[in-house]
């Protein structure tokens, strides 16, 4: 019902760590299952070949969307927060 909230917030001060140890218990791969009210379920990976399948080969296959912007409304129009082409435009001017 209220997803990993409780354990996220007992884990807050050492948010790095619990993060990490998520991560390798879970083969690099998780769903972070947030409260169901909150419609907040984030797929989490640190895999390699996950990253760059995602990143590169298949980028427009993962839309972020309108949600994720307003949930990180304070990034701005950074590289975090954008789709598509503004995405790799920005994604050149990072690599010089």
């Amino acid at each position: 019902m209220v997803g990993m909230l409780p354990e996220l917030l007992l884990n807050v001060h050492r948010i790095h760590d619990w993060l990490t140890e998520l991560t390798q218990k879970s083969q690099c791969t998780f769903l972070f299952k947030g409260p169901w009210f909150a419609n907040m379920d984030i797929l989490v990976t640190v895999d390699p070949a996950n990253v760059h399948y995602i990143t590169t080969s298949n980028f427009s296959n993962f839309p972020k969307g309108d949600e994720f912007r307003e949930i990180f409304d304070i990034l701005g129009d950074g590289i975090i927060n954008v789709d598509s082409d503004l995405w790799r435009a920005k994604e050149k001017l990072l690599k010089f």
